[in-house]
């Protein structure tokens, strides 16, 4: 029967596809993985991984123990962590990419709270590729992006819909436009959000679908530091409309309308499907949905 920390270690090679990664992010030692890897094929009976190049790449058996041995250690991790609390508060540890964090968390944590004032909530705020990277870690228990998430592992519900924004300076040649065409933004310069990051990614593929090349030259994950650059006409800028509105409305950048192209998107709600949905969880889903109402 595998261990725990067996399966631990089976599922860090599957995913860093290094035995010498997989060591370093455990501190273990290398021929303590290879060890590991090697008990493992031995008592299953099966290969688990075959050396493509620099890499490992999983075979079929491998990949069914690594679906499995990630929703044991999901249970295990999650029946410790109930232990731990039982006479304590409910722990719930939430993510949320940047836009949301910036304009939404802070008020959907505090009515949850006020609702459900036995719940301990932790966030973490950060792109949709880090906090994808949380939940297949178990770091996370739920959270709500604005990014397209790609593991499979990860179930995904759109629960609310948002809009991106083109915004210019009042100095900007758009600002006197009434509206501005897909060709317009060719070559323009781009104060861009960083890579990883759901609205950038978004931008991107409208700008790639239309063959509209472009320049980044500002990158940066703090919407004060785009709407600041905007604001000096040191490019252009594409934020969630509702990081933009104070700033609109006071004039320091100015929304430009893009012709017959939508940039809408939705905010979605996720967790790993390894992960037990705890009653906590439930709560902040149901809170989230009574935004969307």
């Amino acid at each position: 029967m595998s261990t725990l920390k067996q399966l631990k270690t089976f599922i860090a090679v599957a995913e860093y596809k290094k035995m010498s990664e997989a060591a370093r992010r455990l501190y273990i030692s290398q021929p303590t993985v290879s060890q590991i890897i090697s008990d493992l094929e031995t008592e299953y009976r099966a290969r688990l991984f075959e050396r493509v190049s620099r890499e490992l790449k999983i075979t079929p058996a491998g990949l069914l123990l690594l679906n499995n041995a990630r929703e044991i250690v999901a249970i295990h991790d999650h029946l410790d962590q109930a232990m731990q609390n039982i006479n304590a508060l409910r722990p719930l540890r939430v993510g949320a990419t940047l836009t949301i964090g910036n304009t939404l968390m802070g008020s959907l944590v505090e009515k949850l709270i006020q609702k459900f004032p036995d719940i301990d909530v932790t966030v973490f705020v950060d792109n949709t590729k880090i906090l994808e990277h949380r939940m297949m870690h178990n770091e996370l228990d739920i959270a709500l992006v604005e990014g397209i998430i790609v593991r499979q592992e990860i179930l995904t519900e759109p629960v609310l819909e948002d809009s991106l924004c083109l915004i210019c300076g009042r100095k900007h040649p758009f600002a006197c436009k009434p509206s501005v065409t897909m060709e317009d933004l060719r070559h323009q310069d781009f104060i861009m959000r960083e890579k990883g990051s759901g609205t950038r990614a978004i931008f991107e593929n409208i700008m790639l679908t239309h063959h509209i090349p472009f320049v980044t030259k500002w990158e940066c994950s703090s919407r004060c530091a785009i709407i600041d650059a905007v604001r000096h006409n040191l490019g252009l800028g594409v934020l969630s409309e509702r990081c933009v509105t104070d700033y609109v409305e006071t004039g320091d950048v100015i929304v430009c309308p893009l012709e017959n192209v939508s940039m809408k998107r939705y905010f979605y709600l996720c967790y790993n499907q390894c992960h037990p949905v705890t009653p906590q969880m439930q709560d902040f889903a149901d809170m989230v949905h009574l935004i969307e109402e």
